[in-house]
């Protein structure tokens, strides 16, 4: 009993050969992109119109603060990626992933093709909650058309925003017209 207690105490749990785990390269990959984004988001922010105020900085900071917090998270993905500390990643579900880029893609094409706002968010909502698993696709884009109605109405209405109006939204507009 004590030399098999001494042995575990001499590897220990997590120094065994066997639970050392390679480098995680997907890791590393994922850290390099927060450090690419955060240096963009500094970039960016670099742009900024310097407003002091009375408390010696103004709104242009915040970026400066993001791209801080990204790169804190690209080191500890760093760290995590040469420790091996990743869980095991599962295989990619394809058609999911076509659904989500193809509701990206349909948002883009019917935003340049004049649909307008609701028929595009509409269409993006319908295609990225089929991927995710829901059903009925037409189903799903009338529930986004009237979530995007609504968020229109607000966004436009209440808020004044513009948005890319379309056919949909011109005849939503009719009544607010003074």
């Amino acid at each position: 009993m004590t030399t098999e207690h001494q042995t575990v105490q001499e590897t220990g749990p997590d120094r065994s050969p066997d639970a050392r785990k390679a480098t995680d390269l997907g890791g590393l990959a994922i850290a390099a992109g927060l450090f690419v984004l955060a240096a963009l988001i500094a970039w960016d922010g670099s742009t900024y119109p310097i407003r002091r105020s009375y408390a010696q900085f103004g709104p242009e900071i915040f970026p400066y603060i993001v791209a801080a917090g990204l790169a804190i998270f690209g080191v500890a993905t760093v760290i995590m990626g040469l420790r091996g500390g990743f869980p095991e990643r599962e295989n990619v579900n394809w058609p999911a992933v076509s659904w989500i880029v193809s509701a990206v893609v349909a948002k883009i094409v019917l935003l340049y093709s004049g649909a307008g706002f609701i028929i595009g968010a509409g269409a993006l909502f319908g295609f990225a909650a089929r991927g995710l698993g829901r059903k009925p696709l037409w189903l799903t884009v009338l529930v986004g058309v009237c979530v995007t109605t609504l968020l229109y109405v607000l966004f436009r209405h209440g808020l004044g925003l513009s948005l890319p109006a379309g056919p949909l939204e011109r005849i939503i507009d009719l009544p607010f017209r003074r």
